[in-house]
């Protein structure tokens, strides 16, 4: 076989490849988040706002101040004042004081003074504006506050990560249609070795069918490249030659 006297070391091997990489990956375009799966992204993305952007309950219950809960037990519930609800997609036109409850959902803008959730299960209505509550809360339970995922400007997205669902999704819950990525890299294959023949042809004796191809092939695919094949070379240095300048 050819090259056994220069056989690299695996850390040579990754310097000589990260000498021709910027050739290669230096290519750009800009995709719709649709066409993004699976790509590198090609730039670090800033946060435009934060996220979530006002703070929202995490469960369905009563939006209160928790200083209205404390002490608060089965034995010694808190009687608190429902001045009403808030609706899922709308702000919420009114303020909590203390010893004031909101009805809330999933998802729901807390108003302004509550600072806290308590679960459904830890209530019960008494009448239409009377809340009984035998658990007590602290400040900022069952809720996220504003800017808890990702503050305004805060990278999002770092330059050279692979963009999953979850990328892709974080990118729509800022409104980003579309997303820098590298081009995809061309990655030549071929096979060498006199003994080498093709998966069409019957193996002779001494010799073995083509299984480097197909398996380098795949690997690329997974990677994100682009294979290209230039088939089997046969174990003679000037064949190689022009094969690798093609």
């Amino acid at each position: 076989m050819l090259g056994r006297a220069d056989v690299v070391s695996l850390d040579e091997a990754r310097k000589l490849l990260q000498q021709h990489l910027p050739s290669c990956t230096a290519g750009k375009l800009e995709l719709s988040l649709e066409e993004s799966q699976g790509r590198i992204c090609a730039e670090d993305i800033p946060a435009p706002e934060n996220l979530p952007p006002y703070p929202r309950s995490t469960m369905d219950g009563y939006a209160v101040a928790a200083a209205s809960t404390f002490g608060a037990s089965e034995g010694n519930p808190a009687y608190l004042t429902v001045k009403g609800a808030v609706s899922m997609g709308r702000f919420p036109d009114f303020t909590l004081g203390p010893g004031e409850a909101a009805r809330i959902s999933t998802g729901g803008m807390l108003p302004e003074g509550a600072d806290s959730v308590v679960m459904m299960e830890y209530t019960e209505a008494i009448d239409d504006t009377t809340l009984e509550v035998y658990h007590s809360v602290a400040p900022g339970h069952n809720l996220i506050v504003k800017g808890e995922d990702f503050k305004k400007n805060q990278i999002v997205l770092s330059r050279g990560q692979r963009l999953r669902a979850q990328e892709t999704g974080l990118l729509a819950a800022f409104g980003k249609k579309t997303i820098t990525v590298y081009k995809k890299p061309v990655v030549g294959i071929i096979a060498t070795g006199d003994e080498v023949v093709s998966i069409d042809k019957t193996p002779g004796p001494a010799q073995i069918r083509d299984i480097n191809t197909y398996s380098l092939t795949s690997l690329v695919k997974k990677a994100g490249g682009i294979p290209v094949s230039f088939g089997i070379v046969e174990d003679d240095y000037d064949h190689f030659l022009l094969s690798t300048n093609r």
